[in-house]
Order: C-alpha cells, then sequence, then structure tokens
C-alpha cells in the first residue's frame, strides 16, 4: 500500500471517528419535550438522553394523564369526582388521601385538602363538596414522573409541572418569578440537585374585590380566601408533595410554621405592582 493511500485511510478514519463522536456528543447533550396536562403546561429536561429519539415524552404524558384522571375534580368520571359523590377510593386515589391526610395532620390544618366546596365558593373549582387535591396533586404527579425516569435509568433530569419542580443526581438551576401578575420575570434562582420545590402565590388565579385580591388558596380556619397583597412562597423539600403541600401552609398560616425540615423563600410584589 502506497504512503498516499496509508494517508487517506488514516485520514477518513479520523473523518469517521469525528463524525461519530459529534452525533454522540449531541445525542448526549441537553434535550427538552413539552406538553399539557392538569390544565397547564409540563417541561422535561435531561442530560444524557435525546429525548427526541425515545418513547419517555409519549410516557410521561400517558403517566400524567393517569394521575390526572385520578385526581380531578373538572373531569365528572374522575375517581375523585365519583369519590366525592360517595363511591369508594380506587387503589390509587387512597394513596394520594393518605398522603393528603398526612399533610394536613403534619401542617396542623394549615394544609387541607377537604376545601372543594370553598374553593368553588370563590370560584376557583367545580361546583361540589368533598376532597379538593389540586394543592398536592401536581406534586404527587410530579414525584411520580421522578419515580418513572429513574426506573427507565434516567437520573439526571429536571422536570416542571406548572409551579413545581423535581430534580435528579446533578444539580440544577431553576428560576423563580417574582409575583407579578403582568409578567414573568424571575427574580431568584435556585441550585436544586435531588430535591423538590414548590411555589404558592395568589399573583396567577386571582380576582381583585373590595376586600383584597381574592385567590383559590383557602384558609382552613375561615374557610374563606387568604387575603393579601400580591405574594409567594416558594418550599424546597425533598419531594414535590411535601413541597406544595407545605408551600400551601405557610401561604395560608406564614413562614413561622416551617418546620427544620424544609427550605422556604418568600417574595412579596414588586413596587410598581398594584396589589389593591
Amino acid at each position: 500500500m502506497s504512503q498516499t493511500k496509508r494517508i487517506c485511510l488514516a485520514l477518513l478514519g479520523i473523518a469517521l471517528l469525528l463524525g461519530y463522536l459529534a452525533v454522540r456528543g449531541k445525542s448526549w447533550g441537553i434535550s427538552q419535550s413539552m406538553g399539557n396536562a392538569m390544565g397547564c403546561r409540563w417541561k422535561l429536561t435531561c442530560r444524557g438522553v435525546n429525548l427526541n429519539d425515545s418513547d419517555i415524552p409519549n410516557e410521561v404524558s400517558d403517566l400524567l394523564e393517569h394521575w390526572e384522571q385520578v385526581m380531578s375534580t373538572w373531569r365528572k368520571d374522575s375517581d375523585l369526582s365519583r369519590y366525592n359523590r360517595g363511591e369508594p377510593a380506587s387503589p390509587d386515589l387512597q394513596r394520594v388521601l393518605a398522603l393528603a391526610e398526612a399533610m394536613r395532620v403534619a401542617t396542623d390544618g394549615a394544609f387541607d385538602e377537604r376545601m372543594l366546596e370553598q374553593v368553588n365558593r370563590v370560584g376557583f373549582a367545580p361546583k361540589g363538596k368533598g376532597v379538593d387535591l389540586s394543592a398536592i396533586g401536581k406534586g404527587f404527579a410530579a414525584d411520580r414522573v421522578a419515580e418513572h425516569l429513574r426506573a427507565r435509568g434516567i437520573n439526571d433530569f429536571l422536570f416542571q409541572i406548572a409551579g413545581e419542580t423535581i430534580a435528579g443526581d446533578k444539580a440544577w438551576d431553576v428560576g423563580i418569578e417574582a409575583p407579578d401578575p403582568t409578567t414573568r420575570t424571575v427574580t431568584k434562582t435556585i441550585r436544586l440537585q435531588n430535591r423538590a420545590l414548590a411555589t404558592s402565590g395568589n399573583y396567577r388565579q386571582f380576582e381583585k374585590t373590595e376586600r383584597g385580591i381574592v385567590s383559590h388558596i383557602i384558609d382552613p380556619r375561615t374557610g374563606e380566601s387568604v387575603i393579601r397583597p400580591f405574594s409567594a412562597v416558594t418550599v424546597i423539600a425533598n419531594d414535590c408533595a411535601t413541597a406544595d403541600a407545605w408551600a400551601t401552609a405557610l401561604f395560608v398560616r406564614g413562614v413561622q410554621i416551617a418546620p427544620p425540615s424544609i427550605e422556604f423563600h418568600w417574595q412579596e410584589p414588586p413596587p410598581h405592582v398594584d396589589s389593591r
């Protein structure tokens, strides 16, 4: 074999190797998938897997659909709606109800899942009486997604649905919005790793009244909406359902009731925001 031919073959080999590494590097970068569930948007971001070439996005969508069918108050045929009409709870619903009741006890009633009638009265839930899991449901669903990802061998991920976020084994920077209903401005960044966060606030679902800002967040002691200027509290915990429930509890009762096991960040409205 001539020297020229050897050089050509060597260059071809290098080109093929570089091409392989380029494709491999691309597929092992950061990829995202998004969808709709539970009345809001969800987003999955992963390192080390190409979501475009996998079944993971469809699996996540199917999983969220399952839990929405279990916990929705808006679907008349959901497990929860049937339970609120007096039918037995399904095994999946029993699991969520048990967790919700445990959180009600842990928060000394600041979080209370038995507020469907009261939330309806202020205009943020369908007509009915009984259990409303909206203050823990998205966090619970996020935990189930994280479990599924880990079972599929995906450990470096960030999953977000509305104000609920859960991170895998490596660190991710998560932006926290200001409690400003007129925009979506990130004012704080939190490094999240193997933990979850949830934000509760009155600046997205609200109505301005003579009494003040009325929102979907109910104080169980009064059965009425918590009245305060636009504000928000973000809670970081080991799982998203716990963060979700405690975020509601702290918004209702104040950060002084927070246990040592959670981290919280309270935000007041920016100066330009009219909370009257």
